[in-house]
């Protein structure tokens, strides 16, 4: 072996050795690298391992920021193949998270048969009783700040931002408008969550693109009601323990990727579950069948509901 390649190794070696110093050797390691909303889902199997105690958690993740108040035992790795090849080399391969493949050809996802939670964790090697739920924990002076959006409405106009956007899961921008206005004209007060390129909601605070993930956690967080898509925001307001109204279609069934504690608005026409994320033959006659009516009806619903911590769903594994 050539000097430079002794070097080389020796070099690598000294590395590992530095980060196994300040990371631990992990007892679990797992993630899924993929779009900020199943990073957030590794937040479920995570926390069911903290409750069996099981050790030291590497948690590979693209958005450290989010996760920040994780805690011990929990570390968070960079997505860096490196520190992937050192687990392997501690004994404690990395767990990818993945629930489902996607089939370019056909433009469709693998159909589920038990709730994308319920299938993490069980990736993620967990047995037993799971809750099928996300989690965040807001600082002292987030906790503060959410106080400022008690009794608001959340609104989110679009999901085409997201790292995987999928056509199959937005409702009509106009249809968003009209339950706007006639919310407003009900007495609401409506903040606008999402990004900057989703469609702009007239007569509410606008937010969009304005607030980090966790400053949107913390306006979920104060929030009455999220009304929204299927995606992270879901998840996000889910993780704060605030209740939402979704707009579901039938690309996806709700009691597979979803949550009980919410109103969903879903149509099953012949042709749902599809699984598709952008293709439709049929005029995503799904979305189109829900009208601003029937969504009214279930924010009305909701807000009757006393505010409180939501109901979990459990799964056994």
């Amino acid at each position: 072996m050539s000097a430079s390649k002794i070097a080389a190794q020796f070099r690598l070696l000294t590395w590992g050795a530095v980060q196994v110093a300040r990371l631990g050797r992990p007892a679990i390691a797992l993630g899924f690298l993929g779009g900020i909303g199943d990073d957030l889902l590794c937040t479920a199997p995570i926390e069911e391992w903290r409750r069996r105690r099981a050790g030291r958690i590497w948690f590979f993740s693209r958005h450290h920021g989010l996760h920040r108040s994780l805690g011990s035992p929990v570390k968070l790795i960079p997505d860096d193949p490196r520190y992937q090849r050192l687990a392997i080399r501690l004994g404690c391969p990395m767990r990818p998270l993945s629930y489902s493949t996607y089939d370019p050809a056909i433009d469709r996802d693998t159909a589920l048969s038990e709730h994308l939670i319920a299938s993490m964790c069980r990736r993620a090697g967990l047995r037993g009783t799971v809750r099928l739920r996300p989690h965040l924990n807001l600082s002292g002076s987030e906790q503060a700040e959410a106080r400022r959006w008690n009794g608001w409405l959340a609104m989110q106009s679009g999901g085409l931002a997201a790292a995987v956007p999928m056509q199959n899961k937005q409702w009509r921008p106009d249809h968003f408008q009209e339950l706007a206005t006639q919310l407003l004209a009900q007495g609401a007060r409506i903040v606008q969550v999402g990004a900057t390129s989703d469609a702009r909601l007239e007569g509410t605070t606008d937010l969009r693109g304005r607030t980090d993930l966790r400053q949107t956690a913390t306006v979920l967080a104060g929030a009455r009601l999220l009304v929204g898509l299927s995606g992270f925001l879901m998840h996000l307001a889910r993780a704060v323990e605030t209740p939402s109204v979704i707009v579901y279609g039938g690309r996806e069934p709700p009691e597979l990727t979803g949550y009980s504690c919410n109103l969903n608005v879903d149509d099953r026409p012949a042709c749902a579950p599809c699984w598709q994320r952008n293709r439709c033959d049929f005029g995503h006659t799904c979305m189109q069948a829900i009208s601003v009516s029937q969504v009214l009806a279930a924010v009305q619903q909701a807000l009757a509901r006393p505010r409180g911590p939501l109901a979990e769903d459990l799964a056994e594994l």
